[in-house]
């Protein structure tokens, strides 16, 4: 499997940006259109996210998109070798983060699933300094090989957990070398509370706000949406205000988790066609 992707990832990278952007448009019509793979969920999510504020045809319209920009993102990052994911994309918002780098104890980067986020830590980690996250082993042995080369190449590091607590001892290194902790949060996770997302309870990952409380450090939304294939925009907004009271944990940790969904909702409701709705967040 490992020498099957880089033959597939070479062979991408000889082709031009709009070919590659031609074929993400072609594999769109085939996944989305012929195949309908998880079309029916992707539709499902939006009716709960937007409800009546959209139309049935701005729901499919939005659908289809997600799945096309997913594609590109895909096609961006096995082809990245050929074309630096980093290369064109336009930094805003920089000085919430170079704000947030010089107290000194390292940065949380809050992230989530929209767009290339691949290029967003290309970027950030070219632009400030190297970024780690928490990361599970993908697929086989080769292919798990294949996509921690291309994401080291690419500037995203990995925080690994062969057995209980390397996660969080990986966290306290890269914190104490003053480095960013990339912490995705949008994901179900069974045995985690449900709390509101668009409206509707939503199992939330609450494991962030947890450690955080242990390890605090400045936390700092930062996201990712595209021009076009190729091209993006990567936008840091301001450090958020944490809750930290004395004597109540797990008070401090549910509000602290439904403040990171809210951060979600709202960069999503600006960019819905860049978010990953093929995901079951209200199972």
């Amino acid at each position: 499997m490992y020498y099957l992707m880089q033959l597939l990832s070479r062979t991408l990278g000889l082709l031009s940006p709009k070919s590659l952007e031609r074929l993400a448009a072609t594999l769109t019509f085939i996944v989305f259109d012929l195949l309908r793979l998880r079309r029916q969920l992707m539709l499902q999510n939006l009716e709960r996210a937007f409800g009546t504020t959209r139309t049935v045809a701005e729901k499919e319209t939005i659908a289809r998109a997600a799945v096309f920009n997913f594609v590109q993102t895909l096609l961006e990052t096995l082809s990245s070798p050929a074309y630096p994911l980093a290369q064109n994309i336009e930094l805003r918002g920089s000085e919430h983060l170079y704000a947030a780098l010089a107290k000194g104890q390292g940065v949380y980067v809050l992230c989530f699933h929209m767009g290339n986020w691949e290029a967003m830590a290309a970027k950030v980690s070219q632009e400030f300094v190297p970024v780690y996250a928490v990361m599970k082993p993908i697929g086989s042995a080769g292919m798990n090989r294949f996509v921690e080369e291309l994401r080291t190449r690419n500037g995203l590091n990995w925080i690994k957990r062969d057995k209980k607590g390397d996660g969080f001892r990986g966290i306290r290194e890269v914190l104490q070398r003053k480095d960013i902790v990339g912490f995705i949060i949008d994901q179900a996770r069974p045995g985690e509370p449900r709390l509101p997302f668009f409206g509707h309870p939503a199992k939330t990952n609450t494991s962030f706000a947890a450690i955080w409380r242990r390890m605090p450090a400045p936390i700092v939304p930062v996201h990712i949406h595209r021009v076009s294939f190729g091209r993006h925009v990567v936008t840091c907004e301001p450090e958020l205000t944490m809750v930290h009271q004395r004597g109540n944990v797990s008070g401090d940790i549910l509000q602290n988790s439904q403040m990171f969904s809210e951060v979600v909702e709202n960069i999503v409701r600006q960019y819905p066609e860049h978010y990953f709705w093929f995901h079951n967040r209200w199972k």
